[in-house]
């Protein structure tokens, strides 16, 4: 009997074995399955882990979730695997589209993700042959006989295929915060915290009185850090108004604590719309996506010489330019034709950079900026170019990641789509707007203080760190923290399993800044010198060959289908 090997069990880890099982139920073969997860909680991983706090709030609105499909019962050996229901259903989500969307904590995900585990393993649980093991993959090697030895620290194992799901990977240190660390090593009450997650981490710090921390990042992981640390003894959070979501902070005790976030552009995120009726206004058509689908296949899946990202601009302009017209009086007012918008969105699509009439003014004060596009996201105020350009892209993005992964384009064509793709999640990826509000509340009861929050100058000293901004204004911090992640990087990846994999020459970059080379059905792609490995990579680390790779909803797709049905096919051959 062949042995196969899960490495991670998040949500692609869960989903991976569901549609093992689904396969091979229908092939009527059975195999020896061996998970490797080094935390407690399968089918969530650390991300949706159902032990964090509440304050870690999904990202996505809940009303998308819909993507999250129910399982249908398999009968895989002996044994029947019960269904279990889609994520709306397990929750009885229900939302009518003026009301607001719901953004609730990541644990209520991860509680789903772990009772869909839980309903597996009672069914496989007995069977000699479902075996977990509660400890990480240090190193991968590929013997003669064409079997891999898998080992952690205390054991090893000898299997057949390999399918590797981890997720977010460390990262060598950058400089500036390995200089950091090095500085508070040799001072007391001055510390470094290198990553956000998870934000237990910061409970020594949560509740002390008379701190100015300093925030590296202005995205998402600063929200995770900030609400986590003033949701404490000293105050909390109260909406206001249930129409806007205007939010106060409240101080039941003055803690003197000062939150200094920065980041290189200082660019706040953009909240998403209210509610779905809002959301719609800048939805395509089924037809607009296939045509945005047939534009972008017809280059990325061809021998086509390319040297820009035309054939991705250009659709985006197409569709974003009739949907910011059909907006009407809801835009803000102007007197272009299709052609010329299609060409202004162009532009700053190409340049972000590129200043327009039609496109929001950032060099506003911050806490301005971010009131402009929470009104907007709101429908009170005109809605701007970017913002329109914004959300039309996420949109467009699940069509976009089908047809551009596995692209067969010069890999710098590759990194440059990604980028964009980056660029955009400012927008795409945006918080609730309550989370926004929460920042402006947090700025008027003087917590957050958005004066350095575009790449000031930073020395350290004796007490910590001065940061000063280009106004010549000082702060003083003694507690850093980093709440950036780091990206997906294969080369600069300093985990163990990683590196060996790498060494071994069983894996390569698609790109110097990208991650691991796979086929269409999930395998890598060795170099032309060695022998085909049995060696399977689905999300993050496949970044290149893949994109999208940070969203749940990727989780639960047809990259994760397509590996199962090659894998099964494999066995039957």
């Amino acid at each position: 009997m062949k042995t196969l090997a899960i490495i991670g069990f998040g949500p692609r880890g869960l989903y991976a074995l569901e549609n093992l099982l689904l396969g091979l139920s229908k092939s009527n073969s059975t195999v020896k399955i061996v998970i490797f997860e080094g935390s407690e909680t399968l089918g969530s991983g650390h991300v949706w882990n159902e032990d964090q706090p509440d304050s870690n709030w999904i990202n996505i609105t809940e009303r998308a979730l819909s993507g999250i499909e129910k399982r249908p019962k398999i009968k895989y050996g002996n044994v029947i695997v019960k269904g279990f229901p889609s994520y709306h259903l397990w929750c009885n989500f229900s939302l009518q589209p003026s009301e607001n969307d719901t953004f609730p904590p990541r644990n209520k995900l991860g509680r789903y993700l772990n009772e869909r585990y839980d309903s597996i393993e009672k069914s496989l649980g007995n069977l000699d042959t479902f075996n977990i093991i509660n400890a990480e993959v240090q190193s991968i090697d590929y013997s003669e006989n064409d079997t891999l030895i898998l080992r952690t620290h205390t054991e090893s194992w000898t299997c057949d295929d390999v399918v590797l799901t981890i997720g977010h990977q460390t990262t060598e240190l950058s400089d500036q915060i390995k200089a950091w660390k090095s500085h508070a090593k040799t001072k007391t009450n001055v510390s470094v915290f290198e990553n956000p997650y998870p934000v237990s981490n910061f409970n020594a710090i949560k509740n002390t009185t008379d701190l100015t921390i300093g925030i590296r990042g202005f995205g998402l992981g600063m929200i995770d850090v900030m609400r986590y640390l003033v949701i404490n003894d000293f105050g909390n959070f109260k909406v206001v108004d249930d129409a806007t979501l205007e939010t106060v902070y409240y101080k039941v005790k003055n803690q003197n604590l000062t939150l200094v976030p920065f980041s290189l552009d200082g660019l706040p995120l953009v909240p998403k719309p209210l509610n779905q009726n809002i959301d719609n206004w800048f939805k395509p058509t089924h037809k607009e996506l296939d045509y945005f689908k047939a534009e972008i296949e017809a280059v990325a899946h061809t021998k086509k010489e390319v040297n820009s990202i035309d054939f991705l601009i250009e659709p985006i302009a197409t569709i974003a330019s009739r949907i910011f017209i059909d907006l009407k009086e809801k835009a803000v007012a102007h007197q272009f034709t299709t052609k010329k918008l299609e060409a202004i969105i162009v532009k700053w699509l190409k340049d972000d950079d590129f200043q327009h009439e039609l496109l929001q003014n950032e060099n506003i004060p911050t806490e301005k900026l971010i009131q402009t596009y929470i009104d907007m996201a709101l429908g009170e105020i005109p809605i701007s170019l970017d913002f329109c350009i914004g959300q039309v892209w996420r949109h467009c993005q699940p069509t976009l990641y089908t047809a551009f992964s596995h692209a067969n384009l010069d890999s710098k064509i590759i990194k440059k789509v990604i980028d964009l793709d980056e660029r955009s999640k400012r927008y795409s990826y945006g918080p609730p707007i309550e989370s926004m509000q929460q920042v402006l509340a947090l700025v008027d009861a003087k917590v957050l203080n958005l004066g350095f929050v575009t790449d000031p100058d930073i020395k350290l000293e004796p007490n910590g760190w001065k940061l000063t901004n280009t106004e010549n204004q000082s702060v003083h911090c003694s507690i850093m923290i980093n709440s950036i992640l780091d990206a997906p990087k294969l080369l600069e990846i300093n985990t163990d399993l990683v590196k060996n994999l790498l060494q071994n020459d069983l894996i390569q970059p698609i790109h110097s800044e990208l991650g691991i080379e796979t086929s269409e059905d999930g395998y890598v792609v060795t170099p032309n010198d060695k022998p085909n490995v049995p060696i399977a990579v689905l999300g993050r680390l496949a970044k290149g060959s893949v994109i999208g790779v940070d969203a749940i909803l990727e989780c639960f797709g047809q990259r994760i289908e397509d590996w199962a049905k090659a894998y099964v096919a494999k066995l039957e051959n």
